[in-house]
């Protein structure tokens, strides 16, 4: 799954990137880099936020 159609099957859920976040305890931040592809995701944080929403 690529970050932006991670972006889109949260929309389809009707599930913010901020709602996500909370949910899952990560920055808000972080969510957002990892979905727009600043935040690749390599590791960290940002991994653990691309493997929560599917990417890795």
């Amino acid at each position: 799954m690529s970050p932006s159609s991670a972006k889109q099957a949260l929309h389809a859920e009707g599930v913010t990137l901020r709602q996500f976040a909370a949910r899952h305890g990560f920055k808000y931040r972080t969510v957002s880099e990892v979905v727009r592809g600043v935040n690749k995701g390599l590791y960290g944080e940002g991994h653990r936020v691309a493997v929560a929403l599917g990417i890795k």
